[in-house]
């Protein structure tokens, strides 16, 4: 009684063993997830000798759609079979639920400089073989004039300045999809049917008195009103792709 009392708040919660047991989860998925990416990689250095089509390399730079993609997965399995096992040894709530976040937020940051560091290998590679190839291996880039190594130290500078923004929204995304494997593992059907049928409904709430006046104005075959619609539509289209262009990175 005297040593329980005695322990802290993270040895009463058993965080360590928490953390241990994401770790080993956590390591094998990612170990699996980055050499698929690398070797995906490789394989695409084949091409040009097999084809002999020219290889566009564009530069260093951390991947995060795939370290998203790894972050639901996770999340979705860390959410539901991890955190019933664990609890399944009388571990506290808040000990599963705060190690697990910890563990899937630095294990989807490491995903994303393991992505960031397959990029700069690649672009090595790339580098030796044009020198070698420089027919089948291009190294220049899509928009400026720089080829080489100026291409790689200019593209790995700029990735790592944007590391940071990147690591916060992949920090922001994995706590939004452990909620969403959370409410899974709580109720699956009424969270399917929130995430499908809110979107769906503010959708057809929109779409409807839309589509029902451009059809208004089209049958009163006045050139004006049909003018000014167009116009309105384009704005609408317009403002569309300009929220698209600036939040590209959280998209």
């Amino acid at each position: 009684m005297q040593q329980t009392l005695e322990r802290n708040w993270w040895q009463n919660a058993r965080m360590n063993g928490v953390l241990r047991y994401q770790w080993k989860a956590l390591s094998s998925l990612l170990g699996w997830a980055t050499l698929i990416l690398l070797a995906s990689q490789l394989i695409s250095l084949l091409f040009p000798l097999l084809t002999g089509e020219p290889y566009p390399y564009t530069g260093v730079y951390a991947d995060l759609s795939v370290t998203l993609v790894v972050a639901l997965i996770e999340s979705a399995i860390a959410a539901g079979k991890s955190t019933r096992f664990l609890l399944r040894f009388g571990t506290s709530r808040l000990g599963v639920w705060l190690g697990t976040l910890m563990g899937l937020l630095a294990g989807m940051v490491a995903m994303l400089l393991a992505t960031l560091a397959v990029s700069m290998l690649t672009g090595g590679l790339v580098l030796a073989l044009s020198s070698a190839m420089p027919d089948k291996f291009a190294v220049k880039s899509l928009f400026e004039d720089l080829q080489g190594g100026a291409l790689y130290s200019r593209t790995l500078g700029t990735a790592l300045s944007d590391l940071p923004t990147l690591i916060l929204y992949t920090l922001e995304w994995t706590c939004i999809f452990y909620l969403l494997g959370a409410c899974l593992r709580r109720n699956r059907g009424l969270t399917i049917t929130i995430i499908v049928g809110v979107p769906m409904l503010l959708m057809i709430l929109t779409l409807i008195p839309a589509v029902r006046h451009a059809a208004n104005v089209i049958q009163s075959e006045n050139d004006t009103q049909i003018m000014l619609l167009g116009l309105q539509w384009m704005k609408y289209l317009s403002d569309f792709m300009r929220f698209v262009r600036q939040q590209w990175p959280v998209i």
